[in-house]
């Protein structure tokens, strides 16, 4: 028996506030991934942290698990890319299969909320979610593909210290995609996580002809947004790196919708 489970990882978030006094984010979901891995060919549990073992326990009930378990990530911790949730869900989901069970996403929502505030990576696509509770609020449309330009500031965050709260208020939660929002909810995020030269890069991205800039709003990493026909894309982030040196250029995946 082997079970594979993977879950993505996020390049921050669309957008992150209130709406109607709940706290909301939208999600980023990109195309890397925590992967656990249950399989009676081997014994032990492997590379869990403490939040993916708090959630072993919840699931098994507090019973010893009596499989072997393994978990790796592509995801960096510490810069807002979602690791903790892509972890914790990615090892309830294989652990609960292995028991005969299927988790659905809202009861992977409440199961990470539990632990920490959380991403609502367990959802498909891109969604208007409340990292305290874990619970879906509203699926958002992507009329396009985009590629994402993955750029970290430097340094880490401890997402349980920072306070996630902000005072930025969505107008409304639309139905599709809305980049202005996102950019609007980057600049707001600045008065609690600040970012080097974020209005710069957003001009800077939109002259090179980028759909927008995100940022993680409790992590060091910002986005940036193009259509997925773009074959310039590539020398695009080029021409970032070498105007702000003081970004480190970490990958450019596409927007998982």
């Amino acid at each position: 028996m082997k079970i594979t489970v993977k879950m993505r990882g996020t390049c921050g978030e669309l957008a992150q506030g209130f709406y109607r006094g709940e706290p909301v984010l939208i999600t980023c979901p990109i195309e890397k991934f925590s992967t656990a891995i249950v399989s009676d060919e081997f014994a032990g549990v492997f590379d869990l942290g403490s939040k993916s073992q708090a959630i072993l326990d919840k699931v098994c009930g507090g019973r010893e698990f009596k499989f072997g378990l393994r978990l790796t990530s592509e995801l960096p911790r510490g810069k807002g890319m979602a690791s903790s949730s892509a972890d914790m869900a990615a090892v309830a989901q294989a652990v609960a299969l292995s028991l005969g069970r299927r988790l659905s996403p809202n009861e992977l929502g409440k199961l990470c909320a539990s632990i920490e505030p959380t991403d609502g990576i367990f959802y498909p696509g891109v969604v208007a979610m409340n990292p305290l509770t874990g619970r879906l609020i509203k699926s958002i449309r992507a009329q396009e593909l985009f590629q994402v330009a993955v750029f970290d500031y430097g340094g880490e965050v401890d997402t349980l210290k920072l306070n996630r709260r902000s005072d930025f208020e969505f107008p409304t939660l639309a139905d599709e995609i809305d980049f202005t929002l996102t950019e609007r909810s980057a600049l707001a995020n600045q008065s609690i996580l600040p970012k080097r030269g974020l209005e710069d890069l957003m001009t800077f991205a939109r002259d090179l002809g980028a759909v927008a800039v995100n940022v993680a709003h409790s992590g060091t990493v910002a986005g940036i947004f193009f259509r997925a026909d773009d074959s310039y894309a590539a020398k695009k982030v080029a021409a970032v790196r070498r105007r702000f040196d003081f970004l480190d250029f970490m990958t450019l995946t596409r927007l998982a919708v």
